[in-house]
């Protein structure tokens, strides 16, 4: 979009250069328009003067001639003198008529080059008028072109609208549902989170049970060993004893008696304390499966649902 904008203006500053390059030359043209006027009114008001200097000038001619006349008819009247002052008037008045021709001639080679300037400045204006009109069609051509140009870019513009309202309609749409779907996975997450941490801490105080288990069952392996390493003593200090009173006849029975007791005792005492060490040990054994075997369903719900993760 960028570029088109770009190419757009560069093109628009194109036609503004190329349209003020026009107006420019058009003004040009307009001043010599007016200048030829111009020359054309000069000509005209000097062809004005001109018909009056020839009127005055025929006027004079005239007066002259009458004056010749005059003088003519007067030359066999008046005397020497007059025919002298007369003489001197007739050389002035010829030379004003000398002065007055010069002055027409003058004045018909200026109306001449006049008239060679004013159809000189008709030719170019006439040239410029069919170039401006040649030019002027072309440049309404070249406008017919930028007007259809610009409509199709329009439309193309107007289509790149519409898609693009169309995308950010779907992106939207797209962003709705991802963020509906972030919030069912939040929840799932949460609700995966609570049951492992639950879990994990049934698990540790599995594990704390399953250690204090393991000390007493230490502790009384110890104990245990305690007692049999005392019973082993007791045993040998007996079978001692007994390989005494066996020398001894008459106290046999006294020391089958005594060692017979002490055996009996030691023996449920070892048989009770198995028996509640078994039970418990089979107590915190189901305790131990049951737990193992939520936590192992758990992880099968795990992965089957891909979107439930550990946190």
């Amino acid at each position: 979009m960028r570029r088109f904008f770009r190419v757009q203006r560069d093109e628009d500053y194109g036609q503004i250069q190329y349209l003020t390059a026009k107006c420019n030359r058009l003004a040009q043209e307009k001043a010599l328009e007016r200048e030829c006027v111009l020359s054309r009114e000069r000509v005209r008001v000097l062809q004005v003067e001109l018909e009056t200097v020839c009127l005055q000038l025929c006027q004079k001619e005239n007066t002259i001639q009458e004056l010749l006349g005059k003088l003519q008819h007067q030359q066999h009247v008046v005397s020497a003198s007059d025919a002298a002052l007369l003489s001197v008037h007739l050389e002035s008045i010829s030379t004003e008529l000398q002065y007055l021709q010069s002055t027409e001639k003058q004045l018909m080679g200026f109306v001449d080059e006049l008239h060679q300037e004013a159809q000189h400045a008709t030719k170019k204006a006439e040239g410029l008028e069919a170039q401006l009109h040649q030019e002027a069609q072309l440049h309404a051509k070249h406008t017919k072109n930028l007007q259809k140009e610009l409509e199709s870019k329009s439309h193309d513009l107007q289509e790149l609208e519409k898609a693009h309202d169309a995308l950010q309609q779907e992106l939207s749409e797209q962003n709705s549902t991802h963020q509906k779907t972030v919030l069912v996975l939040q929840c799932e997450n949460t609700a995966s989170v609570d049951k492992l941490r639950e879990m994990a801490e049934q698990v540790e105080w599995l594990c704390e049970q399953q250690r204090n288990w393991i000390c007493c069952i230490k502790r009384f392996k110890d104990c245990l060993n305690d007692e049999k390493e005392a019973l082993v003593l007791q045993v040998n200090r007996l079978q001692e004893e007994l390989l005494d009173l066996r020398k001894n006849s008459k106290s046999e029975t006294i020391g089958g008696e005594d060692i017979q007791p002490k055996i009996v005792h030691c023996s449920r005492w070892d048989v009770d304390a198995m028996l509640d060490l078994q039970v418990e040990a089979d107590k915190w054994k189901e305790r131990y499966k049951e737990l193992f075997s939520k936590f192992s369903s758990h992880q099968v719900d795990c992965h089957e649902d891909g979107y439930l993760k550990p946190p």
